[in-house]
């Protein structure tokens, strides 16, 4: 007995490096979900401004097209085609775009902004162009709807600059305005890409040079301000590389590589190994008493079985007997065999 307790204790000595090399190297299922899912991308409103068409047969349709350029240009077109532009750029680097319209429809100032919202954007940037009497008013300009918004500004500003100096239009810097986004809850940046009064500039605007020029300088501006786009899309990219063959995007069971970040130490393994080698440890001490036990178990299924088998015997003779029973206690037959003549011979009823 003394020998088994001494190997007891030495298998719980053992134990517990067991259980935390376990721990150490083994993932949990929370370990293995959270290594596998993959990272969100950051979402950024694109806002074209303006849009729709008149409505003969409905005149209460609301339309607007915006600024009309000296060239006849509509606003609501410019700002719709920069938009798409700058929708692909963002896109090619991993953000989720949404976009306030994508085709030549009427979307009201609140619906814009509930869009907005209610995708959780990052940052707005809204596109438009510009106008005024003043036929000599030129240049971009970037609008700002409230002081928080102010650095997105000039950062978009800063951008814009450097992409568009070989355009050869102004920079007209930036200021407040755009109050339709003035309840927005994060920056805002309008973007004015030049004067369509202006016929120098609605000739540049005119240009498909010229609107991929802006849409990579807002592209520019969006990165420059907020650097956690770049970040968010390499930590995708090496997502993506880490779970080649993964059925389903964020699949929480890739089809192969090494899940990155299981190492560290789990306490469910910890508590399984425990358990298991405590358990083991147990039966070895008390074999004899667990084979006792064992014993009696399989004597009282015996008898169990024995006593299920003798009820079945019994029920069946007591079936038996009421059988027999039953035949017994039937009435005798009423056809009696007619008495012989006295005195004759068992050949009378020969015939002759």
């Amino acid at each position: 007995m003394r020998h088994h307790r001494a190997r007891f204790l030495h298998i719980l000595a053992i134990a517990p490096v067991a259980a935390i090399l376990a721990g150490v190297l083994g993932p949990t299922q929370h370990a293995l979900a959270a290594a596998s899912k993959v990272p969100a991308p950051i979402v950024v409103t694109v806002d074209p401004g303006f849009g729709g068409q008149p409505t003969p047969s409905n005149p209460n349709v609301p339309f607007d097209p915006g600024a009309i350029g000296v060239n006849g240009l509509l606003e609501k077109d410019v700002d719709l085609d920069v938009a798409i532009r700058l929708a692909a750029l963002l896109r090619a680097d991993l953000v989720d775009v949404v976009m306030t319209r994508s085709t030549d429809i009427y979307v009201s100032a609140a619906r814009r902004e509930q869009i907005s919202v209610a995708q959780h954007a990052a940052l707005v940037v809204s596109i438009h162009a510009n106008t005024s009497t003043n036929a000599h008013a030129e240049g971009f300009l970037v609008l700002y709807p409230a002081k928080k918004s102010a650095a997105f500004a000039t950062t978009m500003s800063d951008a814009l600059n450097a992409q568009l100096t070989t355009d050869g239009i102004s920079d007209a810097g930036v200021a407040l305005g755009d109050t339709a986004w003035l309840r927005n809850p994060v920056p805002v940046a309008t973007v004015a890409m030049g004067y369509l009064s202006n016929p120098t500039d609605a000739s540049l605007i005119a240009t498909t040079a010229f609107r991929q020029d802006v849409a990579s300088g807002m592209r520019d501006g969006v990165e420059a301000y907020m650097p956690a786009i770049i970040a968010r899309r390499n930590a995708i990219l090496a997502w993506r590389e880490a779970h080649r063959g993964t059925v389903t995007p964020g699949s929480l069971e890739p089809a192969s590589a090494a899940i990155p970040g299981t190492k560290g130490f789990q306490f469910e393994p910890v508590i399984a190994w425990l358990l298991a080698i405590v358990g083991v440890g147990l039966l070895l001490l008390f074999r004899d008493a667990v084979a006792r036990v064992l014993v009696v178990l399989i004597a009282l299924l015996v008898r169990l079985f024995g006593g299920v088998m003798w009820l079945r015997r019994a029920a069946i003779r007591r079936r038996r007997r009421r059988q027999r029973s039953r035949v017994s206690a039937r009435p005798p037959s009423l056809s009696v065999e007619p008495r012989r003549r006295s005195g004759g011979s068992v050949y009378d009823d020969i015939p002759l």
